[in-house]
């Protein structure tokens, strides 16, 4: 079939034919196909936690080489026949024309992890509604004040403000924000034993204090709501409501096969300890004799000094840690997107630069192309010596910056003047190669002056360089500064690929 296709394509469209567009992409899309299938298959969530399919690595691996042995032999077939040296017609754009096919073929061959990624998402996706989804999620979520909670933070004490530092002066306290470390808030910090809820004091290790765990599928909102609505069962004795919540928890941990040796009503009983609620005694939130994982010990170790290095563990155990990891997973694939713009530009950038090596080939010399490749080794190993000896960050990229300029406007100058083509091929290689890193360039230095200037404030405060809206801004749109470039180094090559139609038409000589 294959056969009877490119024989059509030679006669009507050898554009098409020479680069061997349609097999190449018929193959590619077998390829995405195959790896869909793959990821599929990795995406299995077996909730009993008995086996566990993972191929993430087999399959890039596998992935990889397949691509590499495709790229090759599509490479021998494609270059057997170049209209270029056999000095056939080309027509105006043909020659942006060939490049966007080398970049289409290049594109669908290196992004076969995207079909993979996405099938792994839908099969992981697949086994719950999203309202399913955040029902399970909430039981889990809530249930942890009953097992392994962790303790919420109290509120700092105001008799702290009353502190009096070595020189005698008044410490003014003030709750520090959250990115600051307990040695940056200092020593001065003291924080209440207690929380207050409903006009009620209840001890900082009491269940009324305990975290629920997050889940994506969540919001922070909802998840405060519900430790709240926790909170509110136990400072009402709402006996009912707590049973109901173990009961619906017990059911996922029958219905996934997992271990637990507690009943509904041992587990009520050791826990709910009315009306304080901390006398209550812990749960393991692991088999002992399947787990390892250090994080578990470290967990034990930390509630046990919470309570005042009492004995508080109970015998009983309840496999906590498997049904959290499992529907984390399920969370994850309802809430994450499919694709990623980032990951998306990534193979874009690939394909481009891959398909701007092998335009380069076509539209060059093998010679020319090594020598390129030997001048560019030369001169990056170059700039990395000068920028060391300098010691200053942004000297290697604007040795960078000028070479790309500097190669471009010595084709452009050949190109005018009608000169011979010799050492232009060259230039135009390491141009072809370099010029889609301008915007980039440009973009970095442009972040990287921010960090050596001063600003200052309508209200006439020195502020730091990452605090300026500028700096900010540029920050946070990085994505979309990088698709733009993409879109701007096609245009570009758009009009290249015309001149060098031109080029090839001056003297070797």
């Amino acid at each position: 079939m294959f056969k009877d296709i490119q024989k059509q394509l030679l006669l009507k469209y050898p554009l098409l034919w020479n680069t061997k567009f349609v097999p190449m992409i018929g193959i590619g899309l077998l390829l995405h196909l195959i790896f869909f299938g793959l990821g599929f298959l990795d995406g299995t969530i077996d909730f009993s936690n008995k086996t566990k399919i993972d191929i993430s690595v087999f399959s890039v691996l596998i992935g990889v080489l397949l691509a590499l042995i495709i790229v090759i032999l599509w490479l021998v077939n494609y270059f057997k026949n170049n209209a270029l040296k056999s000095f056939y017609s080309k027509s105006k754009n043909a020659l942006f024309y060939e490049w966007f096919q080398i970049f289409c073929i290049s594109l669908v061959l290196i992004s076969f992890y995207l079909p993979f990624s996405f099938g792994k998402q839908l099969h992981q996706k697949s086994y719950f509604s999203l309202e399913e989804t955040k029902k399970r999620c909430e039981i889990i979520s809530i249930a942890d004040i009953f097992i392994d909670g962790s303790f919420a933070e109290t509120e700092i004490d105001s008799v702290a403000s009353g502190l009096i530092d070595s020189l005698g002066n008044k410490i003014v306290m003030a709750k520090t924000d959250e990115l600051y470390d307990e040695y940056e808030r200092g020593p001065e910090y003291q924080y209440k034993n207690y929380i207050l809820f409903n006009g009620k004091k209840y001890d900082e290790y009491s269940l009324l204090n305990r975290n629920v765990f997050e889940f994506k599928v969540s919001t922070r909102e909802n998840d405060s709501l519900n430790k709240i609505k926790v909170m509110t069962w136990l400072d009402s004795n709402n006996k009912t409501e707590v049973r109901n919540l173990m009961s619906a928890y017990l059911k996922l941990i029958n219905e996934h096969h997992l271990k637990a040796n507690l009943t509904l009503d041992k587990w009520f009983e050791i826990t709910y300890k009315e009306p304080d609620f901390n006398r209550f005694l812990y749960i393991l939130p692991y088999l002992d004799e399947y787990e390892t994982d250090d994080y578990y010990d470290y967990s034990v170790t930390n509630q046990k000094t919470y309570a005042n290095n009492e004995e508080k563990y109970s015998k009983y155990y309840i496999q906590q840690n498997v049904l959290k990891e499992k529907y984390d997973i399920v969370s994850d694939a309802h809430t994450n997107p499919f694709f990623k713009y980032e990951e998306l530009l990534s193979f874009l950038y690939g394909a481009l630069g891959l398909s701007l090596l092998i335009f380069s080939f076509r539209v060059t010399t093998g010679k020319s192309w090594l020598i390129s490749i030997v001048v560019t080794g030369i001169l990056n190993i170059f700039y990395g010596i000068f920028s060391a000896v300098t010691s200053t960050g942004t000297t290697y990229v604007i040795l960078i910056l000028i070479t790309i300029i500097v190669f471009g406007i010595y084709y452009i100058i050949i190109l005018m003047n009608r000169k011979s083509i010799q050492l232009s091929r060259i230039a135009l290689n390491i141009f072809l190669w370099s010029f889609a890193t301008f915007i980039p360039i440009i973009y970095f230095l442009i972040l990287e002056s921010y960090r050596y200037q001063k600003y200052k404030s309508t209200e006439g405060y020195y502020f730091n360089y990452y605090e300026n809206p500028t700096y900010i801004w540029l920050k946070n749109h990085d994505v979309e500064i990088f698709a733009l470039n993409f879109v701007f180094a096609v245009i570009v090559l758009f009009f290249i690929s015309n001149t060098i139609r031109n080029w090839k038409g001056l003297a070797e000589e």
